[in-house]
C-alpha cells in the first residue's frame, strides 16, 4: 500500500524517465521533442526530480517541461505524467520558508552552495539581499521570500508543479520504483521521508538494499529508477542511474528493461 504522494503507473506502454536536469535548459529540448515525436497510447513519462539546478536556466527548463506535458496531454492519448521532488526543488521549497529556520543564513548559505542560487536568481532574487535579510530578522526575510514567492506565481504554471510533486512513483505491478535519488534501505516505502530526494548511496549499495527490500515491507520491488547518484554500474544492473555525467532520458518497457539512452 502507498500513501498518495507515491503515484502509481499504469499498466502498459513504455516509461519514458527523464533524468536530473539541473537547471539545464538547453538540453532539455531535444529529448523533449524526441517523447512527443514517439510518444504512443500507454506511454508515462516520468520526471525524476532536479529540474532545478545551477547549469543553466532553471526557469526556462520548467517552461519546457511544462509545454512537453500540455503537448502530451494533448493527444487524446491515455497517458501517465508526472513529476517527482528531488533534492533542488526540496530546497527551493525551504527557502521559501526560510523566516522560520533557526540559523536561517546558515541553512541559506547550505543550499546556495549545492546550487540554489541559479534558481534563485531566475525568480529576480538578489542573494546577497536575502543575506542581509537574515542578519536583520524573519520580517526582513518574509518580504524577501514573499518577493521570490510572487515572482514564482507571475510564471505560469510554475508554482502549480512545484506544490504539486510527487515523492516517488511505482509501476502497476509494484516492481519498479523510480525516484530522483534512492530509497533508505531500512525503511518501508511510505516511510521514506526526504530518503527518495537525499540518498546518494552506490548502485551496488543500493542493489543490495533491494535484495533485503522484502525485510522492510518493500518485497515486490525488483529495480530502482533514479534521477541522479554515482551511477557506477552498467545500466541492465538492478538499479539503473539515468544522469551520470550529463542529463539523460531512458525508455523503459512494462518489465522495466532498458530500451534506449538518450544522453544530451
Amino acid at each position: 500500500m502507498t500513501g498518495p504522494t507515491i503515484a502509481r503507473l499504469r499498466d502498459g506502454g513504455r516509461i519514458w524517465a527523464l533524468g536530473a536536469q539541473q537547471g539545464e535548459d538547453r538540453p532539455l529540448e531535444a529529448p523533449a521533442g524526441m517523447v512527443l515525436r514517439r510518444w504512443q497510447r500507454g506511454d508515462k513519462l516520468v520526471v525524476l526530480g532536479n529540474m532545478l539546478g545551477s547549469n543553466g536556466d532553471p526557469g526556462r527548463a520548467l517552461d519546457l517541461l511544462l509545454l512537453l506535458r500540455r503537448r502530451l496531454l494533448a493527444t487524446n492519448l491515455a497517458c501517465d505524467v508526472f513529476f517527482l521532488r528531488g533534492a533542488q526543488e526540496e530546497m527551493w521549497h525551504k527557502l521559501l520558508s526560510l523566516q522560520f529556520a533557526m540559523s536561517p543564513l546558515s541553512v541559506l548559505d547550505w543550499m546556495l552552495a549545492r546550487g540554489l542560487a541559479a534558481t534563485v536568481e531566475t525568480y529576480g532574487g538578489n542573494i546577497e539581499e536575502g543575506r542581509t535579510a537574515c542578519r536583520a530578522g524573519p520580517t526582513a526575510i518574509a518580504r524577501w521570500t514573499v518577493g521570490l514567492r510572487e515572482a514564482q506565481m507571475a510564471r505560469a504554471g510554475h508554482a502549480e508543479l512545484l506544490n504539486s510533486l510527487m515523492r516517488a512513483a511505482l509501476s502497476a505491478d509494484g516492481a519498479l520504483l523510480l525516484s530522483a535519488a534512492g530509497v533508505d534501505a531500512t525503511r518501508p516505502i511510505d516511510d521514506q521521508a526526504d530518503a527518495f530526494w537525499w540518498n546518494g548511496e552506490s548502485d551496488s549499495a543500493l542493489a543490495a538494499a533491494l535484495e533485503r527490500g522484502g525485510a522492510v515491507g518493500w518485497r515486490g520491488v525488483t529495480r530502482l529508477i533514479r534521477g541522479t547518484g554515482p551511477g557506477e554500474a552498467a545500466d541492465d544492473s538492478r538499479v539503473l542511474t539515468v544522469t551520470r555525467a550529463v542529463p539523460a532520458l531512458v525508455a523503459l518497457d512494462v518489465a522495466g528493461v532498458l530500451l534506449e539512452r538518450i544522453e544530451s
